[in-house]
């Protein structure tokens, strides 16, 4: 079903707040449409993108841990010698959560590990360890060149590249996964509000999944750009002209 397509209950707006539905009056005219029909249609962008996350997610995950496990083993987590304390809290939470113990594959733990902390993998590293012990885990050298470039064969092969793309497809899945409005686009954390790239559009995000999963793997990618909803939705490819007019370009 697609949501606005079909009149609403009565009883829907009240049941939304002022605030939220004061993003959709602002942007209403922009897209011509009614601030209503805009946020049914908000639902139908967030739901397109999450089957999108779904994969690239997925993907991401398993070829990271493979080819971690190539290099180190199975249980490559373990190794106090690889993680930063900010990796090593992950997993200790995952594996509390996932009751993990002897006799479980990996994917148990594996399930329980946040996007974020697979993102974090492709930073730079932070520290692991106390005073006067502690020392730096350097995830260049540990990570990226012995194991985590290989699970992204068609990217440039630069850990800083894979990482800002990933990290852009991250915000927009924290942002999707808290239901917070995606017809404005995306404003990076961390980044100046004016900064070059601060801001993704609606357009923008879906190419920064497209983009993730074919450094994974480009017939991954291709299948999911050929099939995915989010085009049509923005009115970017065969959009039904009952359709919003996209207003992926409006900050």
């Amino acid at each position: 079903m697609s949501y606005h397509r079909v009149s609403p209950p009565s009883e829907l707006p009240p049941l939304l707040s002022d605030e939220r539905m004061g993003t959709y009056h602002r942007l209403a005219p922009e897209w011509g449409c009614d601030p209503f029909e805009l946020y049914l249609l908000g639902i139908e962008l967030a739901s397109s993108y999450m089957a999108d996350l779904h994969i690239v997610e997925i993907a991401m995950r398993n070829a990271m841990h493979d080819r971690l496990a190539r290099k180190y083993g199975s249980d490559w987590w373990a190794n106090a010698e690889l993680l930063d304390d900010r990796s090593q809290t992950a997993v200790a939470k995952a594996h509390a959560d996932a009751r993990y113990g002897d006799g479980h594959r990996p994917g148990r733990l594996l399930a329980q590990l946040p996007l974020g902390f697979w993102v974090h993998l492709l930073e730079v590293g932070g520290h692991a360890g106390k005073p006067p012990y502690r020392e730096r885990r350097a995830y260049e050298a540990l990570l990226w060149r012995p194991a985590l470039r290989h699970a992204f064969p068609s990217s440039t092969q630069r850990r800083a590249d894979v990482h800002a793309v990933a990290a852009r497809v991250y915000a927009l899945r924290n942002r999707v996964a808290h239901h917070e409005p995606v017809v404005t686009g995306v404003r990076l954390p961390g980044v100046p509000h004016n900064a070059p790239g601060a801001y993704r559009s609606p357009h923008d995000l879906h190419n920064d999944i497209i983009a993730l999963l074919r450094m994974i793997s480009t017939p991954v990618g291709d299948w999911v750009a050929h099939h995915s909803r989010t085009p049509a939705l923005l009115n970017l490819g065969e959009a039904s002209a009952s359709h919003c007019p996209a207003g992926a370009d409006h900050h």
